[in-house]
């Protein structure tokens, strides 16, 4: 009990930021991965089975909307480098985020081509404002973590309540819409109301950091010393910063699997509250992973968290693609498992990148003669890669549905959706639409992130150095001033 009041008072009397702080970013955590996930998670099922868009209509709303969106990312985070206020664009960003996660699942009663406009517009509105709160929030917890044990613990706490998030719609939704099954109509209303409990609670929960937050650590050279060209080149040189953005491209396959999962238990298991059930038992089994996060990093760094816990993903879905579907008690249970490690890697993912802003200190003096902490452009560049993961998930999705003959509802002459039916064959194929996804994208990430060599001795010796550099810094601007 004693260890548990330590480390209590350890994070309510921290130097480096208040327990206010912590928890006002730990709140705008919560919320954003909430509507992320609302609408990431049941998006593609819903503009499939009640807006009544085919394939290609999916995938040609989602590249442009989400190709806008990657060329968006590294603008945001020009303007938060040069331009400062990040607290300002998370109050800006916050209400169409909001109106757009809500709204996106409305079928309004008109022509098909009206609800892909409407769709298309909305969809648009919600994926740049999530892009300037993600980056303006993830900028603004990095500007206020100097030291890499305070950022673990504001890391860890935070992700606690991203799962929590990120945990409500996957373990609510399924549940509203099976009390509904066999009425589509009801089914179809139930995705909006769901949306706007969270919408609303969402809007709450993400203007809590704007009230709370304060920037402490923005280190960037003087206005005559920096150049046009110095922001490209020094994320060009962070090395973490780079494998971990690799990395995030190619969970994309990954997020197939997981994408693909509402349509898994709803069409070829024939029980959405399946999907529930499982949600439960993983989130618990990654809060699990989460709490374990203090003890394993005495043992494990961040790189290796990240590592390990995709290769054992990895595992479990080649053992799901080895059992297949006819067990409900296989399929839930390694599927379940596999998500132990997802609120660890997302924390140690936080730390990994705030982290590269103190590599691309140390590198761009070595290289430069000038130290260039640019946070917003490191969270704006791994935003954009994260972006680009996401369409060609989407790209990924779309097509799979298409080869595997996914049939999508209907409109009638009245503007109504009518319900498709799917073939044995497709249903079969929606499983091989988790499975394979599953295997390929947490196997590769998880070597690619082997080669991220700051880490062990060698980053403690970068630490080191840096704050040689910062010492040296401070005491020759103190002697010129």
């Amino acid at each position: 009990m004693s260890t548990i009041k330590e480390k209590l008072n350890a994070i309510k009397n921290n130097p480096e930021f208040t327990l206010k702080e912590l928890l006002g970013f730990a709140s705008g955590s919560f919320g954003n991965c909430m509507g992320q996930d609302c609408v990431g998670t049941y998006t593609d099922q819903f503009f499939y089975d009640y807006m009544g868009l085919n394939s290609a209509q999916n995938l040609t709303l989602k590249s442009i909307t989400k190709g806008v969106n990657i060329v968006s990312a590294p603008l945001i985070g020009l303007l938060l480098d040069n331009r400062g206020n990040a607290k300002k664009f998370m109050t800006l960003s916050a209400i169409p985020l909001t109106v757009a996660s809500v709204l996106i699942f409305f079928v309004p009663t008109a022509s098909l081509t009206f609800r892909l406009i409407w769709s298309f517009l909305l969809f648009l509105l919600f994926n740049v404002a999530d892009t300037f709160y993600d980056i303006s929030l993830l900028t603004m917890s990095s500007r206020m973590t100097e030291t890499a044990g305070p950022r673990k613990t504001f890391y860890t706490v935070a992700q606690f309540a991203s799962t929590l998030g990120s945990t409500l719609p996957g373990g609510i939704v399924p549940v509203i819409i099976d009390i509904q099954k066999g009425d589509y109509n009801s089914e179809k209303w139930a995705f909006f109301f769901v949306a706007l409990i969270f919408g609303i609670l969402g809007l709450i929960t993400m203007l809590i950091p704007c009230l709370t937050l304060k920037e402490r650590l923005a280190l960037q050279p003087t206005v005559k010393e920096k150049k046009a060209s110095v922001d490209l080149k020094v994320v060009l040189m962070n090395r973490p910063l780079l494998l971990l953005s690799l990395g995030q491209i190619i969970d994309s396959v990954r997020q197939v699997c997981y994408y693909a999962l509402p349509f898994f238990y709803k069409q070829t298991m024939n029980n959405y509250g399946m999907k529930t059930v499982v949600e439960i038992c993983s989130s618990t089994l990654s809060y699990i992973g989460l709490a374990s996060v203090p003890f394993i990093g005495r043992k494990l760094s961040s790189r290796d968290m990240v590592s390990y816990g995709y290769l054992f993903t990895g595992l479990c879905y080649v053992l799901l693609a080895v059992f297949g579907y006819k067990n409900k008690f296989i399929v839930g249970t390694l599927i379940a498992i596999g998500g132990f490690p997802n609120a660890g890697m997302g924390a140690a993912r936080r730390i990994l990148l705030a982290d590269s802003a103190d590599y691309m200190e140390w590198k761009s003096y070595k290289k430069l003669g000038i130290s260039v902490r640019n946070e917003g452009m490191i969270f704006s560049f791994n935003t954009m890669c994260s972006r680009i993961s996401s369409l060609w998930k989407d790209l990924m999705i779309d097509i799979g549905l298409a080869l595997i003959g996914y049939k999508s509802a209907t409109v009638d002459k009245n503007g109504n959706s009518v319900e498709a039916v799917q073939t044995p064959e497709t249903l079969k194929g929606i499983f091989y639409l988790v499975a394979l996804p599953g295997i390929i994208g947490n196997i590769l990430p998880g070597i690619i992130m082997l080669f991220d060599n700051f880490t062990g001795k060698n980053k403690e010796r970068i630490l080191e150095e840096l704050r040689v550099i910062r010492a040296e810094k401070a005491a020759t601007q103190k002697i010129t001033s």
